[in-house]
């Protein structure tokens, strides 16, 4: 009888997960969340919710603190390349377009549109994979009211991050209940919390014996 093929041994994630549960807990975790989205929507390539997803996912009851501090992190970093744009485009932001991969016919056709729909431009630039600091740059460019963009991207950025959030929120506590069914401990205990005192647990993992 041929042996059935071992499952994937899953202690891997959860001691990723207990990293970011004490990372979660520590004092800088919100500001580490609002200073990414900052630097990610102003001139940073990368994920938006690089820090706000895992950190959320490990602490659940933060989940709603991470989210306002992406939305704010996530407006100053878009109003930091709106002035970009709007004050110095020539001299930064065409350069920094151009390190991005916008070529100058592609600049001429965003004029285009965002003369005709700026503010929809901005709004959708929130919650779709097409870059939230081109965007910014370019409406900063092209004249797109500060109030106007300032507002769309606050809401915008608020309603992505809260549907995150919610959605967080929810699968978390389902992870938690997980690892506790499956390693008979909670995930602070898991990640050194003072209280954890199980016999199950191996020393200086936090984790049960193979």
């Amino acid at each position: 009888m041929t042996a059935r093929p071992r499952a994937a041994d899953p202690k891997g994630f959860v001691r990723i997960l207990a990293m970011f549960y004490r990372w979660a807990e520590a004092g800088w975790a919100a500001s580490a969340v609002a200073l990414w989205t900052l630097l990610q929507g102003s001139i940073v390539p990368g994920p938006v919710d690089a820090l706000f997803i895992p950190l959320s996912l490990a602490d659940p009851g933060k989940v709603w603190r991470f989210a306002f501090a992406a939305t704010v992190g996530s407006l100053a970093g878009a109003l930091c390349a709106y002035a970009i744009g709007h004050f110095a485009f020539d001299e930064v932001g065409r350069p920094l377009l151009a390190l991005i991969g916008v070529s100058e016919p592609e600049l001429v056709g965003a004029r285009k549109l965002f003369a005709q729909k700026g503010w929809m431009l901005v709004l959708i630039s929130t919650f779709t994979p097409i870059s939230s600091k081109v965007v910014s740059i370019t409406a900063g460019a092209f004249g797109v009211p500060l109030p106007v963009f300032a507002l769309t991207m606050f809401v915008g950025r608020a309603a992505r991050f809260a549907a995150t959030a919610a959605l967080l929120r929810y699968a978390g506590a389902g992870v938690e209940r997980w690892i506790e069914r499956r390693y008979g401990a909670t995930l602070a205990e898991l990640a050194g919390a003072p209280a954890r005192s199980r016999s199950s647990l191996s020393p200086g993992t936090g984790l049960p014996p193979s």
